[in-house]
């Protein structure tokens, strides 16, 4: 510990001297008293300012070094948003158009590499059995899905917040009766029995709202009110995407055999199936539906539905609205405008 002395200020400090001799007086003992009383208060002065404002060396050197890390994680965190909001209309839209063809079989140019999963973005067109091998491949898999999602879910495929290339799977029709009575049954036993994955409160205040959460949130609104329209949707989507992939073989057959016509025929037919993706996302009880639909009141003025869309993050892991997306300004814009004036079929 650093002690310091302090000495009084703005009064003159007193310093009696006794001279012994004769010899010691008048002017000369004044002045000599003088240059002393100012040269002690000039020390006091110093010592003062030097105990009082300067931190020890050690405080310093630590007070240093925090302001340098919290310079650093300042640093990087406006360096990754920043990143994230520099995305240009381009980027965008070519991820917006990526995850679309990513949720179904289709894309001439989507094509995944299962023993790598990830995906190949240089297949060739050039040959007319590649041509035609890609489009009844796509109608056969989408065909698949048709009475995959009729029963407990069709898999797809998506990009993860890391950039990595994951699988999903979709809740049919029959799944979304089967977790209906597993919600009512979970609600009715109050948390006794709990579907995998899901854990309740064992005091009474938090079984009973278990109750309520599982029986007229999850089985009657989540299960009935939209599970059961939403399953329909992917299975009015599968049977559309498998028709333009069947219908995609007529011009890869004829004018594809020539490099502009491969160029307009995936054109036109990818930007079909983006298109019609968009459509059935953005209406009732469509994925982006729920997306800006979704509200949380803890959030304050941005849990608002749409504002919350607008205002989320790109990926939320634990939400199932946003966790099947890159949710860039683009699509958050398209899809919360296209929901506030609905589109109609």
């Amino acid at each position: 510990m650093i002690h310091s002395t302090e000495f009084p200020t703005g009064s003159s400090m007193s310093v009696n001297h006794e001279s012994s001799t004769d010899s010691i007086a008048g002017t000369g003992n004044a002045l000599f008293q003088d240059i002393i009383h100012r040269e002690l208060e000039s020390q006091a002065s110093q010592t003062i300012s030097t105990s009082s404002s300067q931190p020890t060396e050690t405080d310093n050197t630590t007070l240093t070094q925090l302001e340098r890390n919290n310079f650093s994680v300042r640093t990087a965190s406006e360096s990754i948003k920043k990143k994230k909001n520099s995305l240009s209309f381009k980027e965008q839209l070519k991820m917006y158009k990526e995850d679309q063809l990513l949720s179904k079989p289709g894309g001439d140019y989507i094509t995944l590499n299962k023993e790598t999963n990830t995906i190949d973005y240089n297949s060739d067109q050039s040959k007319f059995s590649k041509r035609i091998e890609k489009d009844l491949q796509d109608a056969g898999e989408n065909f698949i899905n048709i009475f995959k999602d009729m029963g407990l879910g069709a898999p797809f495929k998506y990009v993860d917040s890391n950039g990595s290339l994951q699988e999903g799977e979709k809740v049919g029709f029959f799944g979304t009766i089967i977790n209906f009575f597993k919600d009512i049954a979970s609600g009715l036993t109050f948390g006794k029995y709990t579907p995998e994955g899901e854990s309740v409160s064992t005091n009474a205040l938090g079984a009973t709202k278990h109750f309520f959460k599982k029986i007229f949130v999850d089985a009657v609104f989540k299960d009935i009110v939209v599970g059961i329209p939403r399953s329909a949707i992917h299975v009015g989507e599968n049977a559309m995407f498998a028709s333009i992939n069947l219908l995609e073989t007529i011009p890869d057959a004829t004018i594809g055999n020539f490099k502009a016509g491969q160029i307009v025929t995936t054109a036109i037919f990818d930007n079909t199936q983006v298109l019609a993706d968009f459509v059935t996302d953005v209406i009732p009880m469509g994925e982006a539906n729920s997306r800006t639909h979704a509200f949380a009141f803890t959030e304050g003025l941005k849990g608002l539905p749409f504002i919350r869309n607008i205002t989320h993050l790109e990926q939320q892991p634990n939400d199932e609205n946003w966790k099947y997306v890159r949710n860039t300004p683009f699509r958050k814009s398209i899809e919360t405008f296209a929901t506030i004036i609905p589109i109609r079929m």
